[in-house]
């Protein structure tokens, strides 16, 4: 189970509200599976190139591709790399560990897209040679703009499995 406090929580959805209907990503860490601190990273989907928008797959590509730069950011996000290495940066300093990234869908569910497990799998590749504890994976839905769904997952294998959240009010 993640522990959440109550807080971060309405700060994600906060980020979440601010930016739609473009996504909005971040970083969470803590110890173990209870989050202290959260980062809130820039998603620069709009500002990719074509090149670099060929980590996309199949459909998504396509549609990335069919949209306006600033579209593309309404359906899919790519963190600031340096944004995520200070972050990392500040998370070592504190001798705390990453729990987590999250992203926010718009007018989808919280749930993992096949993007979604694509990234996730591509950065354990990355994670595995890094030493890097395994991420959990927490979307913030908007598609119910008045009741805001927040969920969490553990993507191992291209297989996405919630993981339970418990909010506290420390």
């Amino acid at each position: 189970m993640l522990h959440i406090p109550a807080d971060i929580i309405q700060d994600m959805i906060a980020h979440a509200r601010e930016l739609a209907p473009h996504e909005c990503c971040g970083i969470l860490s803590g110890k173990q599976e209870t989050v202290v601190e959260s980062y809130r990273i820039t998603n620069i989907l709009a500002n990719m190139s074509q090149q670099e928008l060929s980590r996309f797959e199949g459909a998504k590509l396509s549609d990335l591709q069919r949209l306006s730069p600033e579209e593309r950011a309404d359906i899919a996000f790519q963190m600031d790399a340096r944004e995520m290495a200070m972050a990392q940066r500040d998370i070592r300093t504190k001798n705390a560990d990453l729990i987590g990234f999250y992203h926010s869908h718009t007018a989808s569910p919280a749930r993992p897209s096949q993007t979604d497990v694509t990234i996730a799998m591509e950065f354990e590749h990355y994670r595995t040679k890094l030493n890097l504890p395994e991420p959990l994976h927490l979307i913030i839905s908007l598609e119910n703009a008045e009741s805001p769904d927040v969920r969490a997952y553990r993507i191992q294998d291209s297989q996405a499995t919630e993981v339970s959240i418990q909010q506290s009010s420390v």
